[in-house]
């Protein structure tokens, strides 16, 4: 893997503050969903904030939940510090309020509806001079870095957040990745320390 550079940082230092920053409204941009097409004309919908002429953009994947209050006020930070943010929906308007029903929305998941999704998203994000970064929380993860794999010329940097499943992709599709790859676990979350151990002891190179 390169070396964590300065884009990754900053993304990083706002994942770590996003609950520090708790109900603070004043931290946040007022976002709204749009309308987007992807490849094959089909639209989706996906929620947007931040200025239009940002130099640096941000694809966020939501969990397993869909797009929740929680995935809305990501985008609102991250709008507010500066960066195109767009949360795309890859369960078509629906979302959970319980376990057992977001496991459900996660397992009803297409490959490849998905995949043009992500790319959408990108591809609404991409302007001339502009980085993009890709963020994925839980099931979200393992997508974002998807989203890279899928246009690793488009992505400077993904950073996964307790996710799971991304140590079991392909090695030799990993070595598309072109970017700086952040992983964050927490040290009682046993499934996503484990994931992001297996993953970067198999893919760690000079």
């Amino acid at each position: 893997m390169k070396f964590l550079s300065l884009f990754v940082l900053s993304l990083s230092v706002f994942v770590l503050s996003v609950k520090a920053a708790g109900d603070d409204k004043s931290f946040a941009e007022k976002g709204s969903f749009v309308t987007l097409k992807r490849g094959d004309g089909r639209e989706f919908r996906a929620f947007v904030a931040g200025p239009a002429d940002a130099k640096a953009g941000v694809l966020i994947v939501h969990d397993y939940f869909g797009i929740s209050d929680a995935t809305k006020q990501s985008v609102q930070r991250l709008g507010a510090l500066g960066y195109r943010s767009v949360a795309v929906d890859l369960y078509g308007g629906k979302s959970a309020t319980s376990n057992d029903e977001a496991v459900k929305l996660m397992r009803s998941l297409d490959e490849t509806t998905s995949s043009k999704i992500l790319q959408a998203g990108l591809d609404y994000l991409k302007q001339p001079g502009r980085k993009l970064a890709t963020i994925g929380f839980s099931m979200g993860g393992q997508e974002s870095l998807n989203a890279n794999l899928n246009d690793p010329q488009a992505v400077s940097a993904s950073v996964i957040i307790y996710g799971f499943g991304f140590d079991k992709i392909d090695t030799r599709q990993l070595e598309k990745l072109k970017s700086t790859v952040l992983v964050i676990a927490g040290s009682e979350d046993s499934g996503a320390m484990q994931a992001a151990i297996h993953f970067l002891s198999t893919n760690n190179k000079p």
